[in-house]
C-alpha cells in the first residue's frame, strides 16, 4: 500500500486539540485584560480624585499577566508535544520511496522488491 505524496487532512482529534489550546489561550488573555482594566481604572480614580488601591491593583495585573504568559507557553508546548505524539509515524524503505504507517509493510516490501532472487540473477 503506497502513500501518496499529497497531504492528508489531519485527524479530528488533532483539530479539537488545536481549538482547545486556542480557547484556553484566549481565556488567559481575557483574565489578563480584565486585570489590567481594573488596574487602569484604579489609576484613573487616583489621578482624577477618587483614590483607590492602585498599588495592589497594579501588582495584581502584573502577576496575572505573568501567570497568563507562563500558562500560555505551557499550553502551547503541551499541544505541540501532543500533536507530535498523535501524528502517524511513517516508515520508509531505505532503497526506494515506498512509505507506510506500518513497519511490517515496509519490511515486507523490502523483502519482496529488493531482495536478490534467482529470477533477478538469471534475467536477460
Amino acid at each position: 500500500m503506497k502513500m501518496s505524496d499529497k497531504q492528508k487532512p489531519e485527524p479530528i482529534h488533532i483539530d479539537i486539540l488545536d481549538k482547545m489550546a486556542a480557547l484556553i489561550t484566549a481565556a488567559f488573555g481575557l483574565v489578563a485584560a480584565l486585570a489590567w482594566n481594573d488596574a487602569v481604572k484604579a489609576i484613573f480614580k487616583e489621578v482624577f480624585g477618587t483614590p483607590d488601591a492602585v498599588g495592589p491593583m497594579l501588582i495584581y495585573a502584573i502577576l496575572v499577566t505573568i501567570v497568563a504568559v507562563i500558562l500560555t507557553l505551557t499550553v502551547a508546548r503541551a499541544t505541540s508535544r501532543a500533536r507530535a505524539g498523535m501524528a502517524p509515524k511513517f516508515f520508509q524503505c531505505e532503497i526506494c520511496k515506498f512509505k507506510s504507517i506500518r513497519e511490517s509493510e515496509v519490511m515486507e516490501h523490502t523483502l519482496k522488491e529488493h531482495t536478490a532472487s534467482q529470477e533477478k540473477f538469471f534475467a536477460k
